[in-house]
């Protein structure tokens, strides 16, 4: 029995040195991938064929640990994050924004974008609020899994604030149809402007 156990106890330390090195990737060197960031710090700690064994829920935790010891200001620049939300999403309201990605969670690190969502037929239209603000645009499509089938979305980048800012477009037609976490499997957690602004009231 005993031998068991000290196989189980070094699995668990192996699942914790992997989801502490991960977290140490995405929240300080800006990985920001899970299963990229995963593969790293198992090729770190020389555990390559043990990856899998951390899971994306762990992960998560990890990071928030992380945070915490490593980032005593976590808070305040998180806090931050979701103030350029809120003002995005004001500039994009009548185009319900939701809040949506790690600022949301509470896990961004270094370089995580603030990611919003919004719904509109005509992209122009949103492109052309965002250049009325003078901001210089940048322009590609995100690959997201909605209803069991991929799609790729057109995604418009900038920078507002020294805080990079990824605005995904989704037509009227798929803006009920959440998208899959990457950090879990389930449905993405988001949030709107009237939840976001009662968010950073608390």
């Amino acid at each position: 029995m005993a031998p068991k156990n000290s196989e189980r106890s070094k699995t668990d330390r192996l699942r914790q040195a992997l989801a502490h090195e991960t977290a140490k990737l995405i929240v300080a060197e800006g990985v920001r991938d899970f299963n990229r960031a995963k593969l790293k710090a198992s090729e770190r700690l020389g555990k390559s064929q043990h990856g899998s064994l951390t899971s994306n829920f762990e992960i998560e935790q990890a990071i928030t640990s992380f945070q915490k010891t490593f980032i005593p200001d976590h808070q305040q620049k998180l806090t931050a994050e979701r103030c350029v939300a809120l003002i995005t999403m004001g500039w994009l309201q009548d185009y319900a924004p939701f809040l949506v990605g790690p600022v949301l969670e509470g896990t961004a690190g270094i370089n995580t974008p603030i990611s919003i969502h919004v719904s509109c037929d005509s992209v122009e239209d949103i492109i052309g609020i965002l250049q009325n603000k003078n901001i210089e645009l940048k322009f590609a499509e995100r690959r997201l899994k909605l209803n069991n089938e991929f799609v790729f979305l057109p995604t418009i980048s900038f920078e507002y604030q020294d805080h990079e800012i990824d605005v995904l477009v989704f037509s009227l037609r798929q803006q009920h149809q959440l998208p899959k976490s990457k950090s879990q499997n389930r449905s993405m957690q988001r949030i709107n402007l009237k939840g976001l602004k009662e968010l950073l009231a608390d």
